[in-house]
């Protein structure tokens, strides 16, 4: 297989890396404007700061790692290419650039893959929180904490494209895209959301002045609270209180640890890339998002941003 990765910031490197340790893939040809990121030095990456040499070349799928205001500027060159795309989240700037995505992608007809990165589908935490809301089915209460220090790195994204994204599109994942919006309160770098889905109430909170990082997922039943760090890749299971009578006959109520997990951290990005590699080889979409679930979150964006 050939791929050709586009843009080689910090997680273009990232995303050379891991490409370079998926077996099937035997040809990379990377694009950068400066040949400063020409970094990474391999037999198998042919580089080039001008995106054209690659025109006439075939490969096998995009990898789109470009800052989000050039998205759809990629996406719409390489769908008119008929090319499979796997875009960094989310897929475009705004709902305007979505509708006239749709719009294309109809009007040419176009039928491979595009699939969208979100990491934190691939989180140890978030699969077992997913199998576990499979099990149980509709939780009463999810609320997930994101606070982070602002980067230097991220200039062109606020805090709910750059942060809360990540959460919006779990919450997709964990209960389908059916996702509205009921509160909302964005100031500068912090933003907090209230969203339902099916009979689920959502608290969605995302910080950027905090010099914290927390990642954190509590989900709550009525007889069960799972208490999910995504940093730690641990879980901790809560069950209801029962009351016990003393010795004095007094009632003493207890709440108890039931369960705890820890997971093996794991190389998420190359999991998800090599879902990918498999998908374009003809697999099936397991975890990663696909085009519908990028688009769902794009709208979400849209209208948690309006009027701010």
């Amino acid at each position: 297989m050939k791929t050709l990765l586009i843009w080689l910031g910090k997680m273009g490197q990232f995303h050379l890396q891991n490409l370079l340790k998926i077996s099937e893939i035997e040809k990379i040809y990377a694009f950068d404007v400066s040949k400063e990121a020409f970094k990474i030095q391999d037999e198998k990456v042919t580089y080039s700061t001008n995106l054209e040499d690659f025109d006439n070349l075939d490969y096998d799928f995009v990898d789109i790692v470009s800052p989000t205001k050039f998205h759809y500027h990629y996406l719409e060159k390489f769908i008119r290419l008929h090319k499979n795309i796997f875009v960094e989240k989310p897929m475009v700037s705004s709902a305007e650039e979505m509708r006239k995505l749709d719009k294309l992608i109809k009007d040419i007809n176009y039928k491979w893959k595009i699939a969208v990165w979100f990491i934190e589908r691939f989180n140890p935490v978030a699969k077992f929180l997913k199998q576990k809301i499979n099990e149980l089915w509709i939780p009463k209460l999810i609320e997930i904490f994101r606070y982070n220090p602002a980067s230097d790195r991220i200039k062109d994204a606020d805090v709910v494209t750059d942060l809360m994204v990540h959460d919006i599109d779990l919450i997709n994942y964990f209960l389908g895209n059916s996702t509205s919006i009921t509160w909302k309160n964005i100031q500068n770098d912090n933003a907090t959301v209230l969203l339902k889905n099916h009979n689920a109430n959502i608290t969605l909170a995302s910080n950027r002045i905090t010099q914290q990082k927390i990642r954190k997922i509590k989900v709550y039943y009525d007889n069960l609270t799972i208490d999910g760090d995504l940093m730690l890749s641990k879980i901790e299971i809560y069950h209801k209180p029962q009351e016990y009578l003393t010795t004095k006959g007094q009632d003493l109520s207890i709440s108890y640890l039931i369960e705890e997990k820890l997971f093996m951290k794991t190389n998420q990005l190359l999991e998800e890339l090599q879902e990918f590699v498999d998908i374009v080889r003809g697999g099936e979409f397991k975890l990663l998002a696909d085009y519908e679930s990028g688009k769902k979150s794009v709208y979400l964006i849209n209208q948690i941003l309006q009027d701010v």
